[in-house]
């Protein structure tokens, strides 16, 4: 398919669904519907939905823009492996091969933004990127292909391209995908799954317990009248009173008294707790565990460090994995087709390494040049975060010798011997 083409479907098509609203009268029997619908392999509106909801859902946006912040922080490189292959063959080949792949990589525009959407993969179930070619056959951006344009004949089934995003299974006229033009990625349990469900749970929590709010936030309020009032007058104070309660300001009779009733159930209130289990639920599933900011109050910093560590561990899985996408199908048929028959030694990576204390690198530094060794100063400088300079000897004072140590001479030939 021609880039202008998708681009002129995908105008069209989010036109027409932008006008549905997934989240108007959603209940739990109508996202279980949708859910089957997704493991048949229907994925217009189940698609549509979680977008929906990865918008709404505060701890869900949440835990998907730092996820996503991890990722393109990091740096990519093109490694060369250190197997037996590599050390038989001649290290120009791999130079060689390193410096295709490199060359591949920085034409791509858009590489960061092809990474965090292959990312979403892990939220959404799967991912898919077009690829985009200038007269030279380069690819030049890879292009995210929104997921509600695709749909499959089940689980195993080849993805085909849904060109009006319609609800349903393929057409037999669809478009089934060619892995020359797309780069994807698939997630056998993706996280939305998991959000959606709390998302409405939280959804239906929030609804009673903005009627419990409406019903029990204010406490009953009666004015009991003053004495002898006539009968045919208690309409009009009546009237009086109960402009004067919504109101909350006005005068009445003298002698008039306010009571207030407290039914004893204000003070049961199950929706907070509810409400705070379901985020749990959410973050559980995208990291693994709570985030530092919904940590309990108490939990001091080695909770928070615990926390960060697992989610820096996430990070670094996300990273091999969406690097082992890239290898697959975009570096593998790129070194097949211009090295034929030839070992493939070099392969793009995500640098997904943990970030070093700066004392840390300063100690390892110090601890290679005792052993004789020199690291590059620009190397150095970036790992510490320090801006290096070398010092200029010449401009210092030379250390002095120490003085020598002289012996005094025995004053009797006792103290000689």
């Amino acid at each position: 398919m021609k880039a202008s083409t998708y681009l002129k479907n995908l105008q069209a098509s989010t036109n027409w669904r932008a006008q549905f609203n997934p989240l108007r009268g959603l209940t739990m029997p109508r996202v279980v519907a949708m859910l089957e619908m997704g493991e048949r392999g229907d994925y217009a509106r189940l698609q549509w939905l979680y977008r929906f909801v990865e918008k709404r859902n505060s701890t869900l946006r949440g835990v998907l823009q730092r996820r996503q912040a991890a990722l393109t922080r990091l740096d990519w490189d093109i490694r060369v492996r250190s197997s037996a292959n590599a050390a038989t063959s001649p290290r120009s080949l791999a130079a060689r091969q390193a410096a295709l792949l490199r060359d591949a990589y920085e034409r791509i525009a858009n590489l960061r933004e092809a990474v965090t959407f292959l990312a979403l993969a892990e939220f959404r179930g799967y991912a898919h990127l077009e690829r985009h070619f200038d007269t030279r056959g380069n690819t030049v951006r890879l292009e995210p292909v929104p997921q509600w344009f695709w749909a499959r004949l089940g689980p195993e089934a080849p993805w085909q391209y849904n060109a009006l995003a319609r609800p349903g299974l393929p057409m037999p006229g669809d478009p089934v995908l060619d892995p020359a033009r797309f780069i994807q990625r698939e997630t056998a349990a993706p996280i939305d799954e998991i959000a959606l469900i709390a998302h409405v749970r939280q959804s239906l929590s929030q609804k009673d317990w903005d009627g419990f709010v409406e019903t029990y936030g204010l406490p009953p309020l009666f004015l009991e009248l003053p004495p002898d009032i006539p009968a045919e007058r208690e309409a009009e104070y009546q009237a009086q009173a109960e402009a004067i309660i919504g109101d909350a300001r006005g005068t009445m009779p003298n002698g008039t008294k306010i009571h207030t009733v407290d039914s004893g159930a204000r003070g049961q209130n199950p929706f907070a707790e509810h409400l705070r289990y379901q985020d749990e639920v959410i973050v559980l599933a995208a990291t693994g565990g709570k985030l530092t900011a919904l940590t309990e109050s108490g939990s001091g910093t080695l909770a928070g460090s615990a926390h960060q560590a697992a989610f820096d561990d996430l990070t670094e899985a996300s990273a091999a994995l969406v690097s082992e996408v890239f290898q697959h199908q975009f570096d593998e048929p790129l070194l097949r087709k211009y090295f034929p028959g030839q070992p493939q030694l070099a392969y793009f990576e995500l640098a997904a390494t943990r970030a070093l204390d700066p004392a840390e690198v300063i100690s390892q530094a110090l601890e290679l040049a005792k052993a004789g060794y020199e690291i590059d100063p620009a190397e150095l400088s970036e790992k510490s975060g320090y801006r290096l300079k070398l010092r200029n000897y010449a401009l210092l004072p030379l250390p002095q010798p120490p003085a020598p140590e002289t012996e005094e001479e025995p004053e009797t030939l006792e103290e000689e011997i």
